[in-house]
């Protein structure tokens, strides 16, 4: 059996006797215990408990005559009645966690253990934003420190709260493609740009001229963003370009609630 079929066997929560078992009925057919004792190198009574087992957690039929038969069910069928199961249990047990655990959950406390965390992966740190925005109540300041793609901006900005005030500095070329879902919400100032970097063509910008001036100005890139929420915690995020493509699995990002940290990112933003 190959290792990976062996392994996707396995996570179903068959015993590697088991899988052994199971693999040769379906590849041998029906047989005894006595054949499968042979085949597959096990002695009697361990393949009758082997096959106990089998039979038990739905994988194969056994007829009722002496010696007794072992056929193995239809392989998708029997995975997707265990796979019922175990997503069954699974979410029993998440439901019992949460209504348990839950109440009792006190974050304030766990922050106090540490002011300082690091999250990796631009997946990751999507999520750290809409957790940190459920949790803020009025407003989140931001400023972008280099020239950023309009579909990470998009993405950073559509998942913060419609309900929150939001204001964003961008030091690099305007968003061309704004979402239609932060037009009316999103205020985005561009301090010192124009005198800066000229290169850009300013008049009626398009997509397309963002994307070559990205390409050939700042193809390889290194930039922040920096998100300021209820001036309470802050999240400063790390994004790396490679031909003005992210590199999605380098992103990564401080989740800050230190007060002097906090103070020194207001200056920032």
């Amino acid at each position: 059996m190959e290792k990976q079929l062996l392994n996707a066997i396995l996570a179903l929560g068959l015993t590697h006797k088991e899988a052994q078992a199971y693999h040769t009925l379906v590849t041998k057919g029906v047989m005894t215990a006595e054949d499968i004792s042979k085949l597959i190198g096990v002695q009697h009574p361990i393949v009758y408990r082997t096959l106990q087992g089998l039979n038990n957690k739905g994988w194969i039929d056994s007829t009722t005559d002496r010696p007794k038969k072992y056929r193995a069910k239809q392989p998708r069928t029997a995975a997707e009645n265990v796979g019922k199961r175990q997503i069954a249990v699974i979410e029993e047990s998440i439901e019992l966690i949460d209504q348990t655990l839950s109440p009792q959950y006190d974050e304030s406390q766990e922050m106090l253990r540490q002011e300082i965390w690091t999250v990796r992966g631009q997946e990751s740190v999507i999520q750290k934003i809409k957790e940190m925005g459920a949790r803020t109540k009025h407003e989140v300041f931001g400023k972008i420190t280099g020239p950023i793609d309009d579909d990470t901006f998009n993405e950073v900005f559509t998942n913060i709260p419609p309900a929150l005030s939001l204001t964003v500095h961008i030091m690099g070329p305007p968003i061309i493609n704004l979402d239609p879902k932060l037009e009316k919400r999103i205020h985005i100032h561009r301090p010192y740009f124009e005198g800066k970097c000229r290169m850009f063509p300013m008049e009626q910008p398009s997509a397309n001229a963002k994307e070559e001036f990205l390409k050939s100005v700042h193809g390889s890139r290194f930039i922040s963003i920096h998100l300021l929420f209820d001036e309470r915690e802050a999240l400063w995020i790390n994004i790396p370009y490679k031909d003005n493509v992210v590199v999605k699995d380098k992103v990564w990002a401080n989740w800050i609630i230190d007060p002097d940290y906090i103070e020194i990112v207001k200056t920032e933003v």
